[in-house]
């Protein structure tokens, strides 16, 4: 019974042993054969993905795989250069959206980025921290743009967000500000601007005209003596020279005397009004506008030029911008303007067969920028000219004689005198609820019946009164 039991695993054993020896010996048998080729390299996947950088800012971007290759398809927009084998440094150099794509040695992709510059965030930072310095309990934030910089929020008073917007011009790298800020206490802010405007215009002329002679001049002995000096100008740069001479034979010397006076008295006076919120841009125009022929250039196929119409406002034209600070004074760009159309100055364009006049404006304005009390009255422009001109034409020597000397000269005499005030008033107003008060240039007019208008003469009816609704006004619903 032990011997059985011994003799089964020595079998074993030795059947195991002859079995394991066999690859032995086929492999002893296969020395002299080739070996088997290696497998082929496994092309690695490409990644893909998307960067957003700020101009002036990099990072550095871990690749899978080591590359030998970089490409930048915009390299103006983003500069990518390698960090390592494995790794690149991309710099955001402009504002714009570009390709980086990484390849390793045989052409094959390892990574495919999309990146995306933004305009640098240093300057919406700044603001948003000089913000909480003068506007503590306001919420400000600032967006940069490749034009400049968009300023949102929301501000306690005018004066904070004044403050805010200048610091914004400060920080701003183009000067270029949106501004988005709402004011949670809106003043409204009325403007009152006089434009007061005279001009005068005296001219004087008398002079005696000899140049009207007979058949004969004045008989001196054998000789005649004829002549003619120089007449009054039709302008103030007008020259007529004076003459004398001697003529055959003898007879009569006439003379004609011309003399002018003229006087001109322009006064032009113009009271725009208008009301805005504080920190609103605020713009009135009454007048018109006329056009200006534009020559532009055309195609290079059709050749030639093309004239285009550009219209030019003229009028009273009013521009401001009120900012209410936190003691009620109030400050304002204002920008009031006079304008008409004048002839005296237009330019002639021929175009064609025809010719096109373009007039002139004679302009009268200002602009400034002014801190006042409500109700405070300022004159922020004002203009005196005096100018006077003289011109004498004489014969010589004859003309240069005392008293007997007027007979032979021509003198015109022009002066001019133009006086210009321009004065401002601000008022901070609120809404009214009774609409009678306000008034209007109808107020009182009524349209005539027949015979208010035939037998009467009149250009208004009976009595008009604009009266106001008694009570809180509002909506019925039946």
């Amino acid at each position: 019974m032990f011997l059985k039991r011994f003799i089964q695993p020595a079998g074993a054993v030795l059947a195991y042993c002859l079995a394991t020896s066999l690859p032995y010996a086929a492999h002893a048998q296969d020395v002299g054969a080739q070996p088997p080729a290696p497998p082929a390299p496994a092309i690695p996947k490409p990644i893909s993905g998307s960067l957003n950088l700020s101009m002036g800012s990099g990072r550095i971007v871990r690749l899978p795989h080591p590359v030998a290759s970089i490409f930048a398809a915009d390299p103006n927009v983003v500069e990518v250069r390698p960090a390592s084998p494995t790794s690149l440094f991309m710099f955001g150099k402009g504002v714009g959206q570009t390709n980086v794509i990484a390849t390793d040695g045989s052409g094959n992709t390892v990574a495919q980025y999309n990146v995306v510059v933004g305009p640098s965030s240093f300057a919406s930072n700044r603001l948003a921290g000089q913000s909480k310095l003068s506007a503590p309990n306001s919420s400000v934030h600032a967006e940069s743009e490749p034009g400049g910089m968009v300023v949102r929020g929301t501000v306690e008073t005018p004066e904070q967000a004044n403050q805010v917007m200048g610091q914004a011009k400060l920080i701003s790298p183009s000067g270029t500000i949106a501004n988005d800020l709402t004011v949670k206490e809106p003043i409204q802010v009325e403007l009152k601007v006089r434009i007061a405007y005279m001009s005068r215009s005296v001219t004087r002329q008398l002079g005696i005209d000899w140049g009207s002679v007979g058949t004969s001049a004045f008989k001196l002995g054998k000789f005649a003596l004829a002549g003619a000096t120089g007449t009054a100008p039709a302008s103030i740069s007008g020259t007529v020279p004076g003459q004398l001479g001697v003529v055959f034979p003898g007879g009569t010397f006439e003379g004609i005397i011309d003399a002018l006076a003229s006087d001109n008295l322009a006064h032009i006076v113009a009271e725009p009004t208008l009301t805005t919120l504080s920190g609103t841009q605020a713009n009135f125009l009454v007048g018109g506008q006329f056009p200006v022929p534009v020559a532009q250039s055309a195609s290079s196929s059709t050749g030639g030029s093309v004239v285009t119409v550009q219209f030019e406002s003229y009028g009273v034209q009013l521009s401001f911008t009120p900012t209410v600070f936190s003691d009620g004074r109030i400050s304002l760009q204002v920008s009031p303007k006079l304008s008409q159309i004048s002839t005296a100055n237009s330019f002639v364009s021929t175009v064609g067969n025809s010719s096109l006049v373009i007039p002139a404006l004679t302009v009268q304005g200002a602009s400034t920028t002014v801190i006042l009390g409500s109700g405070q009255g300022m004159a922020i422009a004002g203009l005196l000219q005096d100018s006077t001109n003289q011109t004498d034409n004489a014969v010589p020597g004859l003309g240069e004689v005392p008293v007997l000397g007027a007979l032979f000269r021509g003198d015109s005499f022009q002066r001019e005198q133009q006086e210009l005030v321009i004065t401002v008033t601000p008022y901070l107003v609120d809404p009214v609820s009774n609409t009678g008060l306000l008034a209007s240039p109808d107020d009182g007019w009524t349209p005539p019946n027949d015979l208010q208008r035939i037998l009467l003469l009149r250009n208004s009816g009976g009595p008009y009164k604009n009266a106001a609704m008694p009570g809180d006004a509002g909506f019925v619903v039946q």
